[in-house]
């Protein structure tokens, strides 16, 4: 389909077979990879983006990855939401299955870290394929399909700390037909603010990616009503020492009617749609678990 109709608008449907069968498809997976992020959109063509890669603790990316390779998918493109270990450590690995040449293929949010092994490693393998994203950026990856960029920051803020890159977090925004999904990396409050007040109107999508695993300090209710997901994707371990989901985030969505799948629970999740319609599976569990570790000391929410 065209990238036309009004998107995040695509009607859900119980299984693939109530999708098109002549209509191109796209396919978006949650890996389960432990505590991190770990992303990856197949296109109709069966050319791929890699999106975050999380920790690899378990090489659970880099085994999901090497298997879709074998399948016949091409992976042309990688793009790192920011740069936390437990978003990059994967995408080493999937880099490797890039085209070897100078294309730009290989994005993120350009905060360097030069003092941090894993970061130059994943610098080091993009080589001449690395290119800086850009607010407003617009990434032509397929023809039917739009990705860009909503926000990202090169500089930490409001601190120069943890906090302050999950706040460089390219939020992107992936339309195909009148199916969105919108990827949020861990950007938090602050980062969330300023998204809101500047796309509060065009924030629309099916399918909304939590901010920073479930954290109590992301995934504003603000953002949520304008976003208006059917689905939420929270990609978090259990155990994890930081308590993610927190109770409030999960509380949100109950309150804002969302439906979500979480890693923990449900495994891996796979998002396919026609660009009109579109179904989700996953491994195990049900909808909606509302289990969460504990509240958070010190939420934030606008």
């Amino acid at each position: 389909p065209p990238v036309d109709g009004v998107p995040g608008t695509a009607q859900y449907v119980a299984t693939a077979a109530e999708l098109s069968p002549t209509a191109e498809h796209l396919k978006l997976t949650m890996v389960e990879v432990g505590q991190g992020d770990g992303f990856f959109v197949t296109f109709p063509d069966k050319t791929a983006v890699a999106i975050d890669g999380g920790p690899d603790r378990f090489a659970a990316y880099r085994d999901f990855v090497t298997a879709t390779i074998k399948e016949g998918t091409r992976l042309q493109y990688v793009l790192l939401s920011h740069g936390h270990s437990d978003h990059y450590t994967g995408l080493t690995t999937a880099i490797d299955f890039l085209p070897k040449d100078c294309v730009a293929r290989v994005f993120d949010p350009g905060y360097d870290r030069p003092d941090t092994p894993g970061y130059v490693s994943f610098k080091t393998a993009a080589g001449c394929r690395y290119q800086t994203l850009g607010k407003g950026m617009s990434l032509g990856l397929y023809p039917s399909v739009h990705l860009e960029v909503l926000n990202v920051a090169s500089v930490p803020f409001p601190m120069v700390d943890g906090t302050g890159i999950n706040n460089t977090s390219a939020v992107t925004y992936l339309r195909f037909g009148r199916f969105a999904a919108l990827f949020t990396g861990d950007a938090q409050t602050e980062a969330e603010r300023i998204l809101v007040n500047e796309r509060a109107g065009n924030l629309r999508a099916n399918v909304l990616k939590v901010g920073h695993h479930g954290s109590c300090n992301a995934t504003a209710t603000s953002l949520l009503s304008a976003v208006a997901p059917q689905y939420a994707l929270i990609s978090a371990a259990t155990p994890n020492d930081f308590g993610h989901p927190h109770c409030q985030t999960i509380g949100k969505l109950k309150t804002q009617g969302v439906h979500w799948l979480r890693a923990d629970s449900n495994g891996g999740v796979t998002i396919e749609t026609d660009g009109d319609k579109y179904t989700v599976t996953y491994a195990r569990g049900s909808v909606d678990d509302p289990t969460c570790p504990r509240n958070c000391a010190s939420p934030s929410d606008f």
